[in-house]
């Protein structure tokens, strides 16, 4: 019998080992279940100001409630969940099993794909209730939340191979998502000098521009995930 291409693969392992995880997580499974309470919670309002407002804005509010929540929350929740995700092996010591059987950048990728589908799945999940909702959905909104929360997975995964503890990057994890957001919404509006290079080292400016912009941002993640794989490699397991 033929296998199937991939199936057999130690990073698709990694990445469903890390994607059930997370879903077996209660800290994981309470963030979702208020991310998509608070969506349709908002759903449901703007719905009820259906009578209020022009159907253009109405189509766009719908979502209102999953952008902000994302974009001011997003990297908390990314942090607080995947802060971890390889120095919990390297301080366990069961990156030296992975080592052994799969090659270093099998092991980012894998560990990068099982936080990205996870997050993705959560979003799918959250625009479901609000079409089942409401029949709208944004496909713009849906670009931009999977946008930012795969710049933050690329930088949560960096961080956690820079910072061998598990608790100093829960700690540094919580500043950086509380910053971020602060950051990038003071340097897109502000007009401080400072503010004019800054914005563009945050992914809120690109997603204020909207378009080709936001292409910036996946440029960012890739860099991230670049940056990690060359660290790993040179790294003693």
């Amino acid at each position: 019998m033929m296998k199937k291409k991939g199936a057999d693969s130690p990073m698709w392992a990694i990445c469903q080992h890390e994607f059930f995880r997370l879903f077996k997580s209660i800290k994981s499974l309470i963030t979702v279940a208020f991310i998509v309470g608070i969506s349709y919670l908002v759903s449901d309002l703007v719905n009820q100001a259906a009578n209020f407002l022009p159907q253009q804005e109405l189509a766009q509010g719908h979502a209102l409630g999953i952008f902000v929540l994302i974009m001011l929350f997003g990297p908390l929740f990314v942090f607080s969940l995947s802060h971890d995700v390889i120095n919990r092996e390297l301080a366990g010591r069961t990156i030296r099993f992975l080592v052994t059987r799969t090659s270093r950048n099998q092991i980012i990728l894998g560990k990068f794909l099982g936080v990205a589908f996870f997050w993705l799945t959560c979003m799918i999940i959250t625009f479901g209730v609000v079409f089942a909702t409401v029949q709208t959905f944004d496909a713009k909104t849906f670009y931009l939340c999977v946008s930012l929360l795969i710049y933050c997975i690329s930088l949560a995964l960096l961080l956690s191979l820079v910072i061998p503890r598990p608790s100093y990057t829960m700690f540094l994890g919580i500043v950086i998502a509380l910053i971020l957001p602060g950051l990038g919404l003071w340097s897109t509006f502000s007009s401080h000098p400072a503010a004019a290079w800054i914005k563009y080292l945050t992914p809120f400016s690109f997603m204020e521009k909207g378009g080709a912009w936001t292409g910036f941002i996946w440029l960012y993640a890739a860099a991230f995930l670049i940056a990690s794989m060359y660290l790993f490699r040179r790294r003693d397991c």
